[in-house]
């Protein structure tokens, strides 16, 4: 059976190799779609494009951040300066700003984007570094799926739970609903006695009474209840991705409810509607988790 997943996960791996070290950190939560946020240092195009292949497999749903810092070492980043583009603005200084040729205006020079910029490792498609970090991407999907998982499983109680309750529900209204006629006849019989003071007679009362029962039959709805309560289940035993389906059979649920409650001719039945809308709800929220 596939494990059902949450849209909810965090996720960090390290790695190091010949002067440098990184770092992949990726964290995701709820979204309609796939979204996927790279941040790479500059050097590194390769490893993002590769990234987001291998994240567009992996994963469905969810608004994903995920971040590669590489730094020396040594833990402290990995910076260098850009000596032809410094050489270039002093010159350009040195020709038109007066005092900027003095060396004690360095620093704003340095302040300039471009000038202290990340160091470039040297990365291609067959470099030793490239496969070693990309090796640590696939570590860290895998801890997003489980932990993504972990999430779901929780998701999956309580997703169950809520459908365990519409269908005990409805099967209660199905209960109730065996009554109703034989309540309605009599109902009405009592109103048009005290209105107009006398009987009705037997043959124009089953009349109305049948007419008020089809009006207030809700059998379809509770079928279609059951089956939805059904798919649930289906759904649920084959896992993500489907949560948009949830979704969907949420709307499906609180479509079959209203009408069972604008058809209610009792209070009882109507509370048992109003009980189901709020399961439903629960269902809903919880089903929005999922990817």
């Amino acid at each position: 059976m596939v494990a059902l997943s949450s849209m909810t996960g965090f996720a960090r791996i390290s790695g190091a190799y010949e002067g440098c070290s990184w770092l992949w950190e990726a964290r995701s939560v709820n979204g309609r779609g796939l979204d996927l946020r790279l941040r790479v240092p500059s050097g590194f195009e390769p490893v993002e494009l590769k990234a987001r292949k291998a994240l567009s497999a992996a994963f469905t749903r969810g608004n994903f951040q995920i971040s590669l810092s590489v730094k020396e070492a040594d833990g402290e980043a990995a910076f260098e300066i850009n000596e032809p583009w410094l050489a270039r603005l002093q010159e350009i200084a040195s020709g038109g700003i007066v005092g900027m040729s003095d060396p004690a205006h360095l620093p704003h020079l340095l302040q300039i984007q471009g000038v202290v910029q990340p160091r470039r490792f040297a990365i291609d498609q067959d470099s030793k570094l490239e496969g070693l970090i990309m090796s640590s991407l696939t570590e860290i999907v895998e801890l997003m799926q489980k932990a993504r998982q972990g999430e779901g499983a929780a998701l999956n109680a309580m997703l169950s739970q809520a459908v365990d309750e519409i269908a005990a529900l409805t099967d209660k209204a199905a209960s109730l609903a065996d009554s109703q006629p034989a309540a309605l006849k009599e109902s009405f019989e009592a109103r048009f006695k005290t209105l107009l003071g006398q009987e009705l007679e037997p043959e124009r009362l089953a009349t109305e009474a049948a007419l008020l029962a089809m009006k207030a039959d809700i059998r379809e709805e509770l079928d279609r209840l059951k089956a939805h309560a059904a798919q649930a289940r289906d759904l649920l035993a084959q896992g993500s991705p489907i949560g948009r389906k949830l979704d969907f059979l949420a709307q499906e649920f609180n479509r079959e409810i209203n009408t069972l409650c604008s058809k209610s001719p009792s209070s009882a039945l109507t509370q048992i509607g109003l009980d189901l809308k709020s399961v439903n709800e629960q269902f809903r929220e919880q089903a929005a988790n999922v990817e």
